[in-house]
């Protein structure tokens, strides 16, 4: 992808994730999982980057935009972000779900499946030729579902969480959600 494939408003640039395929070289091999489920964070107060406030561990997310953050949770889960927006501006994009690789339904597994961890933080997803992304689209017919984040204390009300509707690397469908779209739908909305 190109640097301005990753610029832009964040629930935007992950709108254009999704269906998009994660790449990483793990020795001689080559992992790939394809985009199915991603949550948005700009300096909302459930991000890192809450009230715009740069700390040596966000400072990455503050762009430019296209490089990996990824941070550690819990003493023991990776998390992989791709960063978005113009620089100075925090914007991030989760990846939570990856469908073609096994085990990484949920944003740890996803890093576990893949070979990330924090070492991988700071890569730039255009120019690194062991960590990038492949351009990819959503499929005829697939849908898009938008729902609350997962697992976050603050900003729960937020509808910041995009998953591709029956893909088996969703972390948690959201039911609800998933009737309204398929109502929606039907009603011709």
């Amino acid at each position: 992808m190109l640097r301005d494939d990753f610029g832009g408003r964040t629930l935007t640039v992950a709108r254009r994730l999704l269906g998009c395929t994660l790449c990483s070289r793990v020795g001689d091999e080559v992992r790939r999982g394809r985009i199915v489920e991603v949550e948005v964070y700009t300096d909302d107060p459930a991000s890192h980057a809450a009230n715009g406030k740069v700390t040596p561990r966000n400072g990455i997310m503050f762009g430019p935009p296209g490089f990996a953050y990824v941070y550690f949770t819990y003493g023991m889960h990776h998390c992989f972000n791709v960063v978005t927006e113009r620089e100075g501006r925090p914007g991030a994009v989760l990846l939570r779900g990856l469908d073609g690789i096994a085990g990484a339904a949920g944003p740890a597994l996803a890093c576990r499946a893949m070979g990330l961890t924090r070492r991988d933080s700071g890569r730039d997803l255009v120019t690194d030729p062991d960590l990038w992304i492949v351009p990819g689209r959503r499929r005829a017919g697939e849908r898009i579902v938008q729902t609350t984040r997962i697992g976050i204390r603050a900003g729960v009300e937020l509808l910041r969480r995009l998953y591709l509707l029956g893909s088996p690397g969703v972390s948690k469908p959201d039911r609800a959600a998933e009737a309204q779209l398929l109502e929606s739908a039907r009603a011709g909305g």
